[in-house]
């Protein structure tokens, strides 16, 4: 990995000791000595700031264990290495820790599938995927509010793909973003095999994130699980997108099927089922409308599903407003 570094923004200011503030008073009766002394002490504490930085760095790209590895990045995005006395020209930024921090936690699995490059024009690192690097490149930026998380990020399209917080141990995935990405930009271009190197690329961050530190993680339209339910945007889902779901089903060979509690169901290959249907509770009151993926070995999400049958993935993405799967509302509008 080359090293490209970032501008210093802010500035951190060592707390003053007892000492320190009693030859800050020296100084004010213009006691020479008492300068020399405040002067030397403060470059002694900018030093020792230095050297924690410089341990905690050792740890991110270095550990091998999970705890301290995270532990490291924790304090890393939020350290503020320039003291008023000291400044590095020199430096990488708080959003480059969150990039390092998953090649580490991958490469302690041995799953580093994605690339740590670094950007002369942005002065900025960036991951790479292979078999994607052509069309884009993904970044992470910093959250603006105080909730200490950051936004994986394509840098081209501004696609957010995930939202990482080391403080709140969340993990969330961004519906939106992977289709818009996965499944519209890149699907004419790039090959299903490296489309689903990259899911389970992304599925690996999750649960190893969920696996060695129990963060809690949504997974969306990638969960792969038998027990997920994918719910839809639409509450109250139009009669019509049912009919013009039978419709591509029968243009794709398929048979759409009415289940015993009057759910629409879709058998694939595989085993593999779909099923649509509405959530009804308290008297039959809606619950809106959700999908079910399931398949004997666990292993195909919504995802997987329309990225290999074009006829399902032609019904969902000219419908997106109404079945365009719901994520977390308080990370993405």
């Amino acid at each position: 990995m080359s090293k490209d570094y970032r501008q210093p923004t802010e500035i951190f200011e060592p707390q003053k000791s007892q000492r320190q503030l009693r030859t800050i008073e020296d100084a004010a009766t213009l006691s020479t000595s008492g300068r020399l002394i405040t002067y030397n002490d403060q470059l002694k504490d900018s030093l020792k700031h230095g050297k924690i930085f410089t341990e905690l760095f050792d740890s991110l790209i270095e550990t091998n264990d999970p705890s301290e590895l995270l532990s490291a990045a924790q304090k890393l995005v939020s350290y503020h290495l320039d003291t008023s006395f000291i400044t590095f020209p020199q430096q990488y930024s708080r959003s480059d820790f969150y990039l390092i921090f998953l090649n580490r936690l991958l490469a302690l699995h041995d799953k580093e599938r994605v690339i740590l490059q670094s950007s002369d024009r942005f002065h900025e690192l960036y991951h790479e995927f292979p078999g994607i690097n052509t069309l884009g490149y993904f970044i992470f930026q910093l959250e603006t509010t105080a909730q200490k998380g950051a936004y994986y990020t394509e840098k081209n399209t501004g696609e957010t793909l995930f939202y990482l917080s080391f403080d709140k141990h969340v993990l969330r995935f961004n519906s939106r973003a992977l289709t818009e990405l996965l499944l519209v930009k890149y699907t004419d271009d790039v090959t299903k095999e490296t489309l689903r190197g990259f899911e389970e690329y992304l599925l690996d961050i999750g649960k190893f994130l969920k696996e060695d530190f129990g963060f809690d993680v949504d997974f969306t339209l990638l969960d792969p699980s038998n027990s997920a339910v994918y719910q839809v945007a639409d509450s109250n889902l139009p009669r019509t997108i049912l009919d013009k779901l039978f419709v591509e089903t029968a243009q794709g060979g398929r048979i759409l099927e009415r289940g015993v509690n009057g759910e629409a169901v879709l058998k694939l290959d595989d085993d593999i089922v779909v099923k649509l249907f509405s959530q009804n509770v308290n008297e039959g009151a809606s619950n809106g409308w959700s999908i079910k993926v399931s398949d004997p070995l666990h292993k195909e999400s919504w995802f997987d599903v329309l990225l290999e049958y074009s006829f399902l993935r032609t019904w969902y993405l000219n419908n997106l407003e109404s079945l365009e799967i719901k994520s977390d509302s308080l990370y993405f509008n």
